[in-house]
């Protein structure tokens, strides 16, 4: 596939094999947190920076597709800063730089398989639309595969990836305790994976 072809899946195709559930991958991440910088009506910006390391302990089978685990170590180390443009609304932005080390029992016939470099980003944008109740604004992200996939240690052209997503968000404190997220994402200028939509409904609650 010629690099920046797109594709759609095939319904009708062989089914997908999943390995089913099970414990995923462990993320450990130390991390450095800034004291915020300060103005004249609360804080003006802040931001830290944290070592993500996405540890093998996943069950993995290279006989299926799905995996709750990856069984190769990633190293995902960001960096992320919101600036309180006024005191109703602010702007985040949340920087990936993703390294993945080799999975050694791939499947299909491969004796390695090592997935390309990434940059990815999340960003955000909000404002308190109700005091203390409702804020409503635009949230997104962005991925872009920057060096070749390898197998069996040669790099393999054509399959480097790449999506934007973009769309609403929203998040009501219902309670001092109780909180809906809401986020919808439609994606764009995917290359080499699927392209569509994406919605996500989170309650949390504080006990």
């Amino acid at each position: 596939m010629a690099d920046g072809a797109q594709f759609d899946l095939d319904p009708k195709g062989t089914p997908l094999t999943d390995n089913g559930g099970g414990l995923g991958d462990v993320l450990v991440g130390p991390y450095i947190q800034w004291d915020p910088i300060m103005g004249q009506n609360g804080p003006v910006f802040m931001h830290r920076l944290e070592l993500q390391v996405l540890t093998p302990t996943g069950r993995y089978s290279n006989k299926d597709a799905l995996n709750p685990g990856s069984n190769f170590v990633s190293f995902d180390p960001y960096w992320a800063g919101t600036w309180f443009i006024r005191p109703q609304w602010t702007a985040s932005v949340r920087l990936h730089y993703l390294w993945n080390d080799t999975n050694t029992d791939p499947g299909g016939g491969a004796r390695s398989l090592q997935a390309g470099q990434a940059v990815h980003l999340n960003f955000a944008s909000e404002y308190e639309v109700l005091a203390k109740q409702l804020r409503v604004g635009l949230n997104g992200y962005y991925l872009k595969q920057v060096t070749d996939t390898e197998i069996n240690g040669n790099a393999v052209s054509g399959r480097r990836e790449q999506v934007v997503g973009i769309g609403p968000g929203l998040l009501w404190h219902i309670g001092p305790n109780d909180h809906l997220f809401f986020n919808a994402y439609f994606e764009l200028e995917a290359r080499n994976r699927p392209e569509g939509d994406r919605y996500n409904l989170r309650w949390v609650h504080h006990f």
